[in-house]
C-alpha cells in the first residue's frame, strides 16, 4: 500500500508540474515568440559574424556591431523600397475595394441563380448566399489587421534589441549550456548542438531564398499580365510561401477575388499563374533548394513534409524539413560511433 500511495503521489505531483509548465508557457507565449523570432534571425546572421572575425581578425564586439549594422541597413533598405509600393497599392486597393465588393456580390448572385437552376441542395445555396453577407466581416478583419500592424511595429523594435544581445552572447550561451552537462558527455553534446544549429540555420536561410524567389516571380508575372497591385500580391505570396505547398494557395485568395473585376485579367489566368508558380516551387525550389541546405534528397523532403502535415498540420509542415535534417545528422553521427561500426562489421 505504501508503494502504491508513493506512486500515486508522484503521478499527481508530475501532473501538477505538467499543468504548471503548460500554464507558464501560455502566459509567456508573447515573450517566447519574440525570443524564437530573434533566435531565427541570429541563426541567419551568426555565420556572417564568424566570417568577419576570421577574415579581418577583429574582436567579437566589433564583428557583432558590424553584422548588426548590416542587418539594420538591410531592414532600412527593404522598408524604404517596399513601403512606398505597399502604401500606393494598398491606398488604391482601399479606394477600389467597394467596387470589388460590388463585383463579387454580382458574381455570387449569378452563381446563386445557376445553383437554383441546377437544383443544388438547399444548404449549399444558403452557404453561397451567405458569402456576400459575410463581406462585412472582411472589413472587421482589415481593422484588426491595422491594430496588429501597430503592435507588430513595437514587437519589431523589441526583436532588434534582442537580436543584438543574442548575437553578442550566442556563443557564450552555448558554452554555458554545455557546461551544465557531465564532462564525459560534453563532446557528444557539442556535436548534437552543431547538428541542430546547422539544420535550423541552413533551413531558415534556404526558406528565405525560396520565398524571395517565389514572391518576385509571382509579382513580375502578375505585373506583365496586367494585374493591378501586382507587387503587393507578390509580397503576400512570398510571405505565405514560408508554409510549404499550402502558403501560395492562401496567398492566391486575394488575387482571385480581385480578378472578378472587368479591369483585371480573367480569374482563370490568375489561378493558372499561381498554380504554375506553385508547381515550379513544389517540383524545383522546395526539394532542391531546401534539400541542399539541409543535405536531404528531394524525396526525403517531400515525405517529411507529408508526414509533418499529417502529424501537426501547418506547423508540422513548416518544421518537418529542419527536423528531418536533425534526424539525418543524428544518423550520420550514429554511423561514426565505434560501437555501431563494430556491430555492422560483425
Amino acid at each position: 500500500m505504501d508503494k502504491q500511495w508513493s506512486l500515486a503521489v508522484r503521478l499527481v505531483f508530475l501532473l501538477f508540474i505538467v499543468i504548471a509548465a503548460v500554464w507558464l508557457l501560455q502566459s509567456l507565449s508573447w515573450v517566447i515568440a519574440l525570443i524564437l523570432v530573434s533566435l531565427l534571425i541570429v541563426y541567419i546572421l551568426y555565420p556572417l559574424l564568424l566570417y568577419f572575425k576570421s577574415r579581418f581578425k577583429i574582436s567579437h564586439g566589433l564583428a557583432t556591431a558590424l553584422v548588426f549594422l548590416i542587418f539594420l541597413l538591410f531592414c532600412a533598405f527593404t522598408v524604404s523600397l517596399l513601403i512606398p509600393v505597399i502604401y500606393f497599392e494598398a491606398t488604391a486597393l482601399a479606394e477600389d475595394f467597394p467596387h470589388y465588393v460590388e463585383r463579387f456580390q454580382e458574381f455570387l448572385s449569378w452563381v446563386t441563380e445557376q445553383l437554383i437552376i441546377l437544383d443544388i441542395e438547399e444548404e449549399t445555396r444558403e452557404y453561397i448566399i451567405g458569402l456576400s453577407e459575410n463581406l462585412n466581416q472582411v472589413l472587421e478583419y482589415i481593422a484588426e489587421a491595422s491594430l496588429q500592424l501597430i503592435i507588430g511595429t513595437v514587437d519589431f523594435f523589441l526583436v532588434l534589441f534582442l537580436v543584438f544581445y543574442l548575437l553578442y552572447d550566442f556563443q557564450s550561451v552555448r558554452e554555458k549550456g554545455i557546461e551544465l552537462i557531465p564532462v564525459k558527455s560534453r563532446p557528444l553534446a557539442s556535436e548534437i548542438l552543431s547538428i541542430v544549429d546547422e539544420s535550423v540555420g541552413t533551413f531558415i536561410r534556404g526558406q528565405i531564398m525560396r520565398c524571395f524567389i517565389v514572391g518576385v516571380v509571382t509579382g513580375l508575372v502578375l505585373f506583365f499580365i496586367g494585374m493591378p497591385y501586382a507587387f503587393l500580391l507578390g509580397l503576400i505570396a512570398g510571405i505565405f510561401n514560408f508554409i510549404l505547398y499550402i502558403g501560395p494557395y492562401i496567398a492566391a485568395v486575394p488575387a482571385v477575388l480581385l480578378s472578378f473585376s472587368p479591369l483585371t485579367p480573367s480569374p482563370l489566368i490568375v489561378i493558372l499563374v499561381y498554380v504554375v508558380v506553385q508547381v515550379l516551387d513544389g517540383i524545383f525550389l522546395a526539394p532542391v533548394v531546401l534539400g541542399r541546405t539541409v543535405k536531404l534528397k528531394p524525396i526525403t523532403v517531400i515525405v517529411a513534409i507529408l508526414a509533418g502535415g499529417s502529424l501537426a498540420g501547418i506547423l508540422g509542415m513548416v518544421l518537418a524539413v529542419p527536423v528531418a535534417g536533425i534526424i539525418n545528422g543524428f544518423l550520420v553521427l550514429l554511423k561514426r560511433n565505434p560501437a555501431y561500426q563494430e556491430n555492422t562489421g560483425s
